[in-house]
């Protein structure tokens, strides 16, 4: 079994110092964290590393970033997964072969099937579009994923 914190899309007013508190908790048992890209600030990042947890950051447009890729793909029990900071485009030769694709942008919480690939976007812990401020746990086990919708509390 494999737990991934899924966050992204790190921008906007907030304290840092609070999200990372609750990011912390909410992430104490997971395996590794994965952020979809675009933090305002390299706190979050660092902030991330600090809980000593393998992390995984897909480059996003705010900011662009070079030192990160724009797309990582893993195989982890028995599934194949991509991550993106923005959705990817109907057709991409890389999607067809994933089981899962997590990608952010949009700042809305999305998870569902288009084939056979399921969608996932945990929308944001820190606010614009969304109306809900969130992050995901997915559990991957023996090849099925389970994802938990995380509301973020930072008051």
């Amino acid at each position: 079994m494999v737990r991934l914190g899924l966050i992204g899309d790190t921008q906007g007013r907030y304290s840092v110092d609070r999200l990372l508190g609750f990011v912390a908790r909410q992430f104490q048992d997971v395996d590794e964290i994965w952020h979809v890209g675009d933090w305002q600030e390299e706190r979050i990042l660092e902030g991330l590393r600090a809980l000593a947890k393998p992390l995984e950051v897909v480059n996003g447009n705010a900011p662009d970033d070079p030192r990160f890729p724009m797309i990582v793909r893993r195989r982890l029990e028995g599934l194949e997964l991509g991550m993106v900071h923005r959705p990817p485009k109907p057709g991409d030769a890389w999607v067809e072969e994933c089981d899962i694709v997590i990608h952010g942008h949009t700042h809305r919480w999305r998870d569902e099937m288009a084939g056979r690939t399921r969608f996932i976007n945990v929308a944001t812990p820190t606010a614009s579009f969304s109306q809900e401020r969130t992050l995901g746990i997915l559990t991957l086990q023996a090849g099925t994923a389970e994802l938990k919708r995380k509301v973020v509390k930072l008051a």
